[in-house]
């Protein structure tokens, strides 16, 4: 047990010591990568996902059309204040790393796909080499995509 622990802690701070000797360019880049791949996982006409109403026809409707938005959001009255400033449609779509203030830590904000599953989807949202600042879930709901949640970060 000792062993693996120690394998782990070792593996964790080799990572680190990895990280911390990129570059700010190597960072974003692998930021870009990242969301690239979750773009096109989601984008995969064969996933679970895509079953059904499929994810992709509803998130491109969902960050166009802020009526429907509004028809398919699933929040309750607490969190539609707490985060009315991300109830906009072009919220809701993977981004690359782009410069954004707000963090003192990091100045490229980035969204990617994270979870997903056949009645699950995150649109994990953060700021390069910091933290989540929140995630969205969608979730199918009587075969319909909505969003239900927003998760605040750390």
């Amino acid at each position: 047990m000792k062993k693996i622990l120690s394998a782990i802690v070792m593996a964790f701070v080799a990572t680190i010591a990895c990280h911390a000797q990129m570059s700010q360019e190597e960072i974003i880049d692998s930021y870009v990568a990242d969301v690239n791949e979750s773009v096109q996982t989601m984008m995969g006409t064969s996933q679970p996902w895509n079953q059904g109403e499929s994810f992709v026809s509803f998130i491109a409707k969902f960050s166009t059309d802020a009526e429907f938005m509004k028809s398919r959001t699933k929040l309750s009255a607490e969190q539609q204040t707490q985060f009315a400033h991300l109830l906009v449609p072009s919220n809701f779509e993977a981004q690359t790393p782009f410069e954004k203030e707000g963090n003192d830590d990091s100045k490229f904000f980035y969204q990617m796909w994270g979870e997903m599953q056949f009645s699950t989807v995150h649109l994990d949202c953060g700021w390069v080499d910091s933290y989540y600042s929140h995630t969205f879930e969608f979730k199918r709901v009587g075969g319909k995509w909505h969003l239900t949640k927003i998760v605040p970060g750390e």
